[in-house]
């Protein structure tokens, strides 16, 4: 799981074009978290920093540790109130909405907001 794990981050860390120590940082996590995972000095790391590591990541946290090929997860009820067209050119809004809607399903109230806040600001940019 943790050979997994560490290609997954570096994948979505790699289309999200960010550095492993924003991710981290990002994340709420200390600046060499995800270096120290990579580097194997960290195993599998807890629940809640799993959890804010995706939002930061875009993906799920089944997705990074291997349980999943699905970045989003099984946020369908979401995917399903949004429009074909509204998907196609919007994506980036689509993920936002089906990780918090996973993080809410999971009790992940808090690391929700924080996906909510990013996703309201990346918005905000545009």
């Amino acid at each position: 799981m943790n050979a997994m794990l560490k290609e997954r981050i570096g994948e979505r860390v790699g289309a999200l074009k960010i550095s492993w120590r924003r991710a981290s940082l990002e994340a709420g996590l200390e600046a060499g978290f995800i270096q120290d995972i990579i580097t194997g000095r960290s195993q599998l790391p807890g629940e809640d920093a799993l959890t804010s590591l995706a939002a930061v990541l875009q993906c799920s946290p089944a997705y990074l540790v291997g349980e999943s090929d699905d970045l989003a997860g099984a946020a369908v009820a979401v995917g399903a109130a949004i429009s074909a067209s509204d998907t196609v050119q919007r994506p980036d809004a689509v993920m936002a909405l089906r990780i918090v809607d996973e993080l809410l399903a999971g009790g992940h109230i808090e690391a929700a907001r924080v996906a909510v806040r990013r996703a309201l600001k990346a918005i905000a940019v545009e």
